[in-house]
């Protein structure tokens, strides 16, 4: 049993002015001024708890998904590991996790303002200068095979731009985005991704119609298929898509209806190649698992004073559960 990730890559979060960091996006971080991806002591703990065949504390999550029998990020980014053959424990900086900063047109109900400025406006948080990622000035990124993306929303960042200018092997890195559907990407970013080996993009999609507009507020779901579709028409021949689903009470029972949308729309890109539907578990009040139903209802509660909405109308199931 081992966690590649702990030898292999860097999560580094900016948020508030202030630079933490972790093994990997799902771990608790650790505030940094500077890091030594090698010399670390926090890091250096975990590769050792893994080497002993053990999970360590900070990677409860996967322990926790896998003990509940889903796949969790260990093994899916094992999976990675093998396809690249680095399935040993040498510490190299192979991945990256680049969180883009809070900036974010979106205010997911299962999302918060911790990862979208959106939030932040919508409950009238005091909004500091926006977080904006720099820790790639001071890390040699010759070695890289991966960088994924996470946000707020990546796509509205021109600092990950500034970023992929700098990669010294374009050809031999892969890049991975979590993205929400509503933005297209720039002629100059377009430009870019062609240099390298492959570009991923995982679209956020968690239901079809008023279903997803009420999840993914305030996207549109029709603006949101035609960029789909654009994707496919005008992305460079390196792009691939996957579709991530995140399962919680919101959506669980519309799940088929999701899946048949996707086969008839979202199926294959213009060459043919299979688009991949992913499914993972909502953590938090939204949780199929979560005992206090009522505490998420109350929730919804609150955002539809604010909003305008009516989860009621929504999601029937929720307000007469049979």
């Amino acid at each position: 049993m081992i966690c590649y990730d702990a030898f292999k890559n860097l999560n580094i979060v900016y948020q508030n002015n202030q630079q933490s960091f972790s093994t990997c996006c799902l771990s608790p971080a650790n505030t940094a001024d500077t890091i030594n991806f090698h010399q670390d002591s926090f890091l250096n703990e975990v590769r050792t708890t893994w080497l002993t065949g053990n999970f360590p504390s900070s990677c409860s999550a996967c322990k926790s998904t896998e003990e509940s029998g889903w796949s969790s990020r260990r093994i899916n980014v094992n999976n990675w590991y093998k396809s690249q053959n680095l399935t040993n424990t040498d510490v190299e900086l192979a991945k990256i996790d680049y969180w883009t900063g809070d900036t974010c047109n979106l205010r997911c109900v299962i999302c918060g303002p911790q990862n979208s400025s959106s939030w932040k406006q919508e409950l009238n948080l005091p909004i500091k200068k926006l977080s904006v990622n720099q820790f790639w000035k001071t890390l040699d990124t010759s070695s890289l095979r991966l960088i994924h993306f996470n946000g707020g929303e990546p796509l509205l960042s021109k600092e990950h731009i500034t970023f992929l200018q700098t990669i010294p092997h374009k050809s031999q890195v892969e890049l991975d985005y979590n993205t929400n559907g509503t933005i297209l990407p720039s002629a100059e970013l377009l430009d870019l991704w062609s240099k390298f080996k492959l570009v991923q993009l995982d679209f956020s999609i968690d239901d079809i119609g008023e279903r997803f507009e009420y999840q993914r507020f305030p996207a549109i779901w029709n603006q949101v298929t035609d960029n789909l579709q654009w994707y496919i028409d005008n992305s460079p021949v390196n792009c691939m898509f996957n579709v991530n689903t995140s399962v919680g009470i919101l959506n669980q029972a519309n799940l088929d209806n999701l899946n048949l949308w996707l086969v008839s729309n979202f199926n294959e890109n213009r060459l043919g190649d299979k688009i991949e539907h992913r499914q993972q578990p909502v953590m938090g009040i939204f949780s199929s698992g979560y005992k206090n139903k009522q505490k998420a209802l109350d929730f919804l509660d609150k955002c539809d004073k604010r909003r305008g909405t009516n989860w009621r109308t929504v999601f029937p199931e929720l307000a007469n559960p049979t």
